[in-house]
Protein backbone atom coordinates (compact mmCIF):
# COMPACT_ATOMS: atom_id res chain seq x y z
CA UNK A 1 0.00 0.00 0.00
CA UNK A 2 3.01 2.27 0.29
CA UNK A 3 2.71 3.06 -3.41
CA UNK A 4 -0.44 5.04 -2.66
CA UNK A 5 1.66 7.57 -0.75
CA UNK A 6 3.78 8.40 -3.80
CA UNK A 7 3.53 11.84 -5.33
CA UNK A 8 1.83 11.13 -8.63
CA UNK A 9 0.59 13.20 -11.48
CA UNK A 10 -2.98 12.55 -10.40
CA UNK A 11 -2.34 14.09 -6.98
CA UNK A 12 0.01 16.85 -8.13
CA UNK A 13 -2.90 18.70 -9.70
CA UNK A 14 -6.21 16.96 -9.04
CA UNK A 15 -9.22 17.36 -11.27
CA UNK A 16 -10.92 19.18 -8.38
CA UNK A 17 -9.91 22.34 -6.59
CA UNK A 18 -9.47 21.07 -3.03
CA UNK A 19 -9.80 18.00 -0.76
CA UNK A 20 -13.27 19.14 0.31
CA UNK A 21 -14.42 19.01 -3.31
CA UNK A 22 -13.12 15.47 -3.63
CA UNK A 23 -15.10 14.45 -0.56
CA UNK A 24 -18.27 16.12 -1.76
CA UNK A 25 -17.92 14.26 -5.06
CA UNK A 26 -17.48 10.95 -3.25
CA UNK A 27 -13.87 10.58 -4.35
CA UNK A 28 -10.76 10.09 -2.22
CA UNK A 29 -7.17 10.89 -3.07
CA UNK A 30 -4.52 8.18 -2.58
CA UNK A 31 -3.09 10.24 0.30
CA UNK A 32 -6.37 10.25 2.22
CA UNK A 33 -6.87 6.53 1.60
CA UNK A 34 -3.38 5.96 2.98
CA UNK A 35 -4.19 7.94 6.14
CA UNK A 36 -7.40 6.08 6.93
CA UNK A 37 -6.25 2.66 5.67
CA UNK A 38 -6.23 0.96 9.12
CA UNK A 39 -9.86 1.95 9.77
CA UNK A 40 -10.95 0.78 6.32
CA UNK A 41 -9.55 -2.71 6.95
CA UNK A 42 -8.58 -3.22 3.33
CA UNK A 43 -8.09 -6.78 2.19
CA UNK A 44 -4.87 -7.90 0.53
CA UNK A 45 -6.75 -8.09 -2.77
CA UNK A 46 -8.01 -4.51 -2.42
CA UNK A 47 -4.52 -3.22 -1.65
CA UNK A 48 -3.15 -5.08 -4.65
CA UNK A 49 -5.82 -3.62 -6.93
CA UNK A 50 -5.20 -0.09 -5.67
CA UNK A 51 -1.46 -0.44 -6.13
CA UNK A 52 -2.03 -1.66 -9.70
CA UNK A 53 -4.38 1.27 -10.43
CA UNK A 54 -1.91 3.85 -9.14
CA UNK A 55 1.03 2.20 -10.92
CA UNK A 56 -0.87 2.19 -14.21
CA UNK A 57 -1.83 5.84 -13.72
CA UNK A 58 1.79 6.73 -13.01
CA UNK A 59 2.94 4.92 -16.16
CA UNK A 60 0.32 6.58 -18.38
CA UNK A 61 0.69 9.91 -16.65
CA UNK A 62 4.42 10.08 -17.24
CA UNK A 63 4.08 10.47 -21.01
CA UNK A 64 1.00 12.68 -20.75
CA UNK A 65 2.66 15.01 -18.24
CA UNK A 66 5.85 15.08 -20.32
CA UNK A 67 3.91 16.17 -23.42
CA UNK A 68 2.02 18.78 -21.38
CA UNK A 69 5.23 20.28 -19.96
CA UNK A 70 6.95 20.28 -23.36
CA UNK A 71 4.04 22.13 -24.96
CA UNK A 72 3.97 24.63 -22.08
CA UNK A 73 7.69 25.18 -22.56
CA UNK A 74 7.20 25.73 -26.29
CA UNK A 75 4.44 28.25 -25.62
CA UNK A 76 6.55 30.19 -23.09
CA UNK A 77 9.44 30.32 -25.56
CA UNK A 78 7.17 31.53 -28.36
CA UNK A 79 5.67 34.26 -26.19
CA UNK A 80 9.14 35.63 -25.51
CA UNK A 81 9.67 36.10 -29.26
CA UNK A 82 8.36 39.46 -30.57
CA UNK A 83 7.78 37.88 -33.98
CA UNK A 84 5.27 35.31 -32.66
CA UNK A 85 1.81 35.89 -34.08
CA UNK A 86 -1.45 35.48 -32.17
CA UNK A 87 -2.49 32.63 -34.49
CA UNK A 88 0.74 30.72 -33.92
CA UNK A 89 0.54 31.14 -30.15
CA UNK A 90 -3.14 30.20 -30.16
CA UNK A 91 -2.38 26.98 -32.05
CA UNK A 92 0.16 25.93 -29.43
CA UNK A 93 -2.19 26.95 -26.59
CA UNK A 94 -4.81 24.62 -28.08
CA UNK A 95 -2.33 21.75 -27.74
CA UNK A 96 -1.49 22.77 -24.17
CA UNK A 97 -5.18 22.77 -23.21
CA UNK A 98 -5.72 19.41 -24.92
CA UNK A 99 -2.84 17.89 -22.96
CA UNK A 100 -4.17 19.41 -19.74
CA UNK A 101 -7.52 17.82 -20.53
CA UNK A 102 -5.84 14.41 -20.90
CA UNK A 103 -4.21 14.88 -17.50
CA UNK A 104 -7.51 15.70 -15.83
CA UNK A 105 -9.31 12.80 -17.51
CA UNK A 106 -6.61 10.44 -16.28
CA UNK A 107 -6.91 11.88 -12.78
CA UNK A 108 -10.67 11.47 -12.75
CA UNK A 109 -10.63 7.91 -14.10
CA UNK A 110 -7.99 6.93 -11.55
CA UNK A 111 -9.84 8.41 -8.58
CA UNK A 112 -13.08 6.69 -9.61
CA UNK A 113 -11.25 3.39 -10.06
CA UNK A 114 -9.80 3.68 -6.54
CA UNK A 115 -13.24 4.46 -5.11
CA UNK A 116 -14.78 1.44 -6.83
CA UNK A 117 -12.31 -0.91 -5.18
CA UNK A 118 -13.96 -0.12 -1.85
CA UNK A 119 -17.17 -1.79 -0.78
CA UNK A 120 -20.25 0.42 -0.23
CA UNK A 121 -19.68 0.13 3.52
CA UNK A 122 -16.02 1.12 3.20
CA UNK A 123 -16.96 4.07 1.00
CA UNK A 124 -19.36 5.36 3.66
CA UNK A 125 -16.78 4.89 6.39
CA UNK A 126 -14.10 6.57 4.26
CA UNK A 127 -16.35 9.56 3.59
CA UNK A 128 -16.95 9.99 7.32
CA UNK A 129 -13.33 9.45 8.38
CA UNK A 130 -11.91 11.73 5.72
CA UNK A 131 -13.97 14.62 7.06
CA UNK A 132 -12.03 14.55 10.31
CA UNK A 133 -10.17 17.78 11.07
CA UNK A 134 -6.79 16.06 11.33
CA UNK A 135 -7.07 14.46 7.89
CA UNK A 136 -8.32 17.65 6.27
CA UNK A 137 -5.59 19.78 7.83
CA UNK A 138 -2.93 17.32 6.71
CA UNK A 139 -4.44 17.17 3.23
CA UNK A 140 -4.56 20.97 3.06
CA UNK A 141 -0.85 21.12 3.91
CA UNK A 142 -0.04 18.53 1.26
CA UNK A 143 -2.09 20.44 -1.31
CA UNK A 144 -0.32 23.66 -0.34
CA UNK A 145 3.12 22.06 -0.68
CA UNK A 146 2.26 20.61 -4.08
CA UNK A 147 0.85 23.91 -5.31
CA UNK A 148 4.03 25.75 -4.26
CA UNK A 149 6.24 23.06 -5.81
CA UNK A 150 4.29 23.13 -9.07
CA UNK A 151 4.49 26.94 -9.26
CA UNK A 152 8.24 26.88 -8.72
CA UNK A 153 8.74 24.02 -11.16
CA UNK A 154 6.69 25.83 -13.83
CA UNK A 155 8.82 28.98 -13.41
CA UNK A 156 12.03 26.97 -13.81
CA UNK A 157 10.66 25.01 -16.78
CA UNK A 158 9.68 28.29 -18.45
CA UNK A 159 13.36 29.24 -18.57
CA UNK A 160 13.85 26.60 -21.25
CA UNK A 161 17.06 25.41 -19.60
CA UNK A 162 17.97 22.74 -17.08
CA UNK A 163 17.88 24.00 -13.48
CA UNK A 164 21.24 24.96 -12.06
CA UNK A 165 23.05 22.53 -9.80
CA UNK A 166 22.20 24.64 -6.75
CA UNK A 167 18.50 24.77 -7.64
CA UNK A 168 18.41 21.04 -8.46
CA UNK A 169 20.10 20.16 -5.16
CA UNK A 170 17.57 22.06 -3.08
CA UNK A 171 14.75 20.67 -5.16
CA UNK A 172 15.94 17.11 -4.54
CA UNK A 173 16.09 17.79 -0.79
CA UNK A 174 12.47 18.93 -0.83
CA UNK A 175 11.44 15.96 -2.97
CA UNK A 176 12.97 13.61 -0.40
CA UNK A 177 10.98 15.31 2.37
CA UNK A 178 7.80 14.86 0.33
CA UNK A 179 8.51 11.19 -0.35
CA UNK A 180 9.09 10.69 3.36
CA UNK A 181 5.77 12.36 4.15
CA UNK A 182 7.48 15.19 6.04
CA UNK A 183 5.11 17.86 4.74
CA UNK A 184 5.88 20.42 7.43
CA UNK A 185 9.60 20.43 6.65
CA UNK A 186 8.88 20.40 2.91
CA UNK A 187 6.57 23.40 3.31
CA UNK A 188 9.21 25.38 5.24
CA UNK A 189 11.95 24.42 2.77
CA UNK A 190 9.75 25.45 -0.16
CA UNK A 191 8.98 28.82 1.43
CA UNK A 192 12.72 29.40 1.83
CA UNK A 193 13.46 28.35 -1.75
CA UNK A 194 10.63 30.47 -3.14
CA UNK A 195 12.03 33.50 -1.30
CA UNK A 196 15.59 32.82 -2.49
CA UNK A 197 14.44 32.12 -6.04
CA UNK A 198 12.64 35.45 -6.40
CA UNK A 199 9.89 33.67 -8.31
CA UNK A 200 7.35 36.22 -7.08
CA UNK A 201 9.40 39.26 -8.12
CA UNK A 202 7.94 41.42 -10.93
CA UNK A 203 8.98 40.65 -14.50
CA UNK A 204 10.93 43.91 -14.79
CA UNK A 205 13.37 42.51 -12.23
CA UNK A 206 14.56 40.17 -15.00
CA UNK A 207 15.40 42.91 -17.49
CA UNK A 208 18.95 42.78 -18.84
CA UNK A 209 20.92 46.05 -19.01
CA UNK A 210 22.62 47.69 -21.94
CA UNK A 211 25.73 45.52 -22.20
CA UNK A 212 27.58 48.31 -24.03
CA UNK A 213 27.77 50.28 -20.76
CA UNK A 214 30.14 47.71 -19.23
CA UNK A 215 33.92 47.72 -19.58
CA UNK A 216 35.20 44.92 -21.85
CA UNK A 217 38.02 43.89 -19.54
CA UNK A 218 40.78 41.63 -20.90
CA UNK A 219 39.78 40.74 -24.47
CA UNK A 220 42.71 38.49 -25.24
CA UNK A 221 41.28 35.28 -26.76
CA UNK A 222 42.71 33.04 -24.04
CA UNK A 223 41.53 35.45 -21.34
CA UNK A 224 38.02 35.55 -22.80
CA UNK A 225 37.90 31.76 -22.89
CA UNK A 226 39.05 31.55 -19.27
CA UNK A 227 36.53 34.18 -18.16
CA UNK A 228 33.75 32.36 -19.98
CA UNK A 229 34.56 29.02 -18.33
CA UNK A 230 34.63 30.67 -14.90
CA UNK A 231 31.26 32.34 -15.49
CA UNK A 232 29.80 29.07 -16.76
CA UNK A 233 30.97 27.22 -13.64
CA UNK A 234 29.83 29.88 -11.18
CA UNK A 235 26.43 30.13 -12.87
CA UNK A 236 25.60 26.68 -11.47
CA UNK A 237 25.37 28.31 -8.03
CA UNK A 238 22.47 30.57 -9.06
CA UNK A 239 19.17 30.17 -7.23
CA UNK A 240 17.46 33.43 -8.25
CA UNK A 241 15.15 33.04 -11.25
CA UNK A 242 15.38 36.76 -12.21
CA UNK A 243 19.19 36.36 -12.25
CA UNK A 244 18.83 33.22 -14.37
CA UNK A 245 16.68 35.14 -16.83
CA UNK A 246 19.21 37.97 -17.08
CA UNK A 247 22.04 35.48 -17.54
CA UNK A 248 20.12 33.73 -20.31
CA UNK A 249 19.67 37.08 -22.07
CA UNK A 250 23.40 37.64 -21.65
CA UNK A 251 24.01 34.19 -23.13
CA UNK A 252 21.98 35.10 -26.24
CA UNK A 253 23.90 38.36 -26.65
CA UNK A 254 27.17 36.50 -26.07
CA UNK A 255 26.44 34.01 -28.86
CA UNK A 256 25.59 36.86 -31.24
CA UNK A 257 28.79 38.74 -30.39
CA UNK A 258 30.83 35.56 -30.66
CA UNK A 259 29.40 34.78 -34.09
CA UNK A 260 30.31 38.32 -35.18
CA UNK A 261 33.81 37.79 -33.73
CA UNK A 262 33.33 40.98 -31.72
CA UNK A 263 35.81 40.43 -28.88
CA UNK A 264 35.00 43.75 -27.25
CA UNK A 265 31.28 43.00 -27.13
CA UNK A 266 32.03 39.53 -25.75
CA UNK A 267 34.18 41.11 -23.05
CA UNK A 268 31.46 43.58 -22.05
CA UNK A 269 28.88 40.80 -21.73
CA UNK A 270 31.27 38.71 -19.64
CA UNK A 271 31.89 41.72 -17.39
CA UNK A 272 28.13 42.02 -16.85
CA UNK A 273 27.92 38.30 -16.02
CA UNK A 274 30.85 38.53 -13.62
CA UNK A 275 29.31 41.48 -11.78
CA UNK A 276 25.95 39.72 -11.67
CA UNK A 277 27.51 36.64 -10.10
CA UNK A 278 29.41 38.77 -7.58
CA UNK A 279 26.06 39.96 -6.20
CA UNK A 280 25.07 36.48 -5.06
Amino acid sequence: MKHLALTLILTAATAFAAPEDLLKAGLLSPEIIQKIKPELELTAEQESKMTAIVSEAREKGSSVESAFKEQQKTLHQMLREPSTTADAASAVLTKVLASEGEVKHLQLRTLIALRDVLTPEQQKKAAKLSLSKAVLQSSDLEASVKAKANKLRAAVDALGEKPTEAMAYRGEEIETMIKNGDWTSADAALDSLIKDSGVNEPEEASAAPDFSTFEPGDTNLDALQSRFETVKERAQEIISIPVMRRMLKAKEAFETAKAAQDAEAVGRILTFAEKELDKK
